[in-house]
């Protein structure tokens, strides 16, 4: 090999292990290899083939390094996240029903109409038992009694985003149950999207309400580090609930254990600004 075509298949090398290299880290680890190589190269240039092997793998290293540590800044208990997973997961069971002709042209007929409209309607009917299932009318940190109108608002746009989103989801996911029934059951699936919209509404909507009611109510993310508190042999006496905390220092939320004529209901200690110090990372 000429010198000509080894310096060019060098430059090739490097521009495609490049590539794969972060973009803030690629200006310094491609100068510190066009610097080792060139020394190599002056001194034996076979050692510089045999040095550029490396490149490769280190390009590689360093961008696993990059979305490891991507992985793990992720705040996964910010309503943001949140908001993200479930437009993903829309999105897909979006792309996976729209991206078959036939589901497509089902769901733009008679039956996709009506099919929809039974969704949502039972989605909105079901609102009512699944809070109180889920226990979120009875939580005092959403009673919006000392909250601000801000924090109401932010309350209500992150509930109906998620109730809207939710709902969706399990809307395009009934499709796909209803669609891969045998042909036997084909002549009832009316009936059987009223059954899936029964039991994916029910699942969806208390998902929806539980996770609002484990987060904090002035910042939306979700609490950490339950903690036990008392001894069910005093629930008479003292205190048998599960404690919560907001990592940003706004309060605690209790949850009894067993539910008494004292302490019935989830409760919301809101704490003042003084205590955020003590939860600063």
């Amino acid at each position: 090999m000429s010198p000509h075509d080894q310096m060019h298949r060098l430059h090739r090398m490097l521009r495609i292990a490049g590539a794969i290299v972060p973009k803030s880290r690629r200006s310094t680890w491609h100068s510190e290899w066009v610097a080792e190589i060139s020394y190599v190269y002056l001194e034996d240039p076979a050692a510089a083939d045999s040095l550029a092997q490396g490149l490769l793998p280190d390009a590689i290293s360093l961008r696993k390094l990059d979305l490891q540590h991507r992985w793990e800044s992720i705040d996964w208990r910010a309503p943001s996240v949140c908001i993200k997973f479930l437009i993903g997961c829309l999105a897909v069971l979006f792309a996976i029903n729209f991206l078959q002709p036939h589901v497509r042209h089902l769901l733009s007929s008679i039956w996709g109409v009506w099919t929809f409209g039974t969704f949502v309607t039972l989605a909105i009917f079901a609102v009512p038992s699944t809070v109180v299932v889920s226990g979120y009318g009875a939580c005092e940190a959403y009673r919006g009694d000392a909250a601000s109108a801000w924090q109401r608002f932010a309350r209500w746009r992150f509930l109906i985003t998620k109730f809207v989103l939710a709902a969706l989801c399990g809307y395009f996911l009934a499709v796909q149950v209803i669609l891969l029934l045998p042909p036997v059951l084909k002549p009832l699936e009316g009936g059987l999207a009223i059954a899936c919209g029964l039991i994916f509404n029910a699942f969806t909507m208390t998902w929806v309400f539980t996770d609002q009611r484990q987060r904090c109510p002035t910042c939306m993310r979700s609490l950490r580090n339950p903690a036990h508190m008392g001894v069910p042999s005093w629930t008479l006496l003292h205190a048998n609930a599960t404690e919560e905390m907001c990592d940003q220092g706004h309060g605690l939320l209790h949850q009894p254990e067993w539910r008494t004529s004292w302490f019935e209901n989830a409760r919301w200690i809101q704490l003042d600004r003084t205590w955020r110090e003590l939860f600063r990372d």
